[in-house]
């Protein structure tokens, strides 16, 4: 069996401050920067590959990191979606049809501009449905000081300890998502704004949460940090 490997995203918002956060992205075995968030890692080592326009990476960084860049200049996407493609391309170098199973986690995505943000965050939601319909093993999530983002593309189980916070979005007003586990039921939740199934609870234990059919959604867990959280797809 292929052993696991673990890509990190470093996005140039606000750099992982909690030492249980930088210390999950320290240890993944390969980290792509978004452009500026560069600068700030080589604090602690060098990335293994830099990704962006370069328009805000300082010229001596630049230098410094020459053969880890890839330029791309085009506008159509943010420096977070060039920088996934940039993990995709890596997983199909060099493994012909067989992927290994890996992991890749979004940091710095949040911070500094709402709007960005934002931006960031429902990227995750559309990467999450891109490996699945590449049909590859790969685990998805966004960490922040505060907590994790984890996507949901379809029925799913998972452990929680009670009271864990749970707040869920979804981009689909036609979804509905039958839940248990949690101490508020989502069922009767219409998904027509972001705030309609947050701030929930868990009520300890297992938590299942079925959608009425695949579409794109995601979690988040305050505080949940240092921690995978390991799901089970529901048939």
């Amino acid at each position: 069996m292929r052993p696991s490997v673990s890509y990190a995203i470093l996005c140039d918002g606000d750099f992982p401050g909690k030492a249980e956060v930088r210390d999950c992205l320290l240890s993944c075995d390969v980290v792509v920067c978004c452009d500026g968030a560069a600068a700030s890692f080589m604090r602690f080592r060098r990335p293994e590959f830099v990704v962006g326009d370069m328009d805000s990476l300082p010229e001596d960084v630049r230098n410094e990191l020459s053969d880890q860049l890839f330029h791309i200049g085009e506008q159509e996407s943010n420096d977070l979606s060039k920088a996934f493609r940039c993990v995709c391309a890596l997983l199909r170098t060099g493994t012909g049809r067989h992927i290994p199973e890996f992991s890749i986690t979004v940091f710095g995505a949040t911070g500094k501009r709402e709007d960005h943000t934002l931006g960031n965050i429902s990227l995750l939601a559309d990467f999450a449905q891109y490996l699945s319909a590449c049909g590859t093993p790969g685990r998805l999530s966004m960490m922040t000081d505060y907590g994790l983002f984890v996507p949901v593309l379809d029925s799913c189980a998972f452990s929680l300890p009670a009271g864990q916070p749970v707040s869920i979005f979804a981009f689909d007003q036609n979804l509905r998502i039958d839940s248990s586990g949690l101490e508020y039921p989502t069922g009767d939740v219409r998904f027509d704004m972001w705030w309609k199934a947050t701030l929930n609870r868990a009520s300890g234990g297992r938590v299942e949460l079925r959608l009425s059919h695949p579409a794109k959604a995601l979690m988040y867990l305050p505080g949940w940090h240092g921690r995978r959280l390991e799901t089970e797809t529901l048939l």
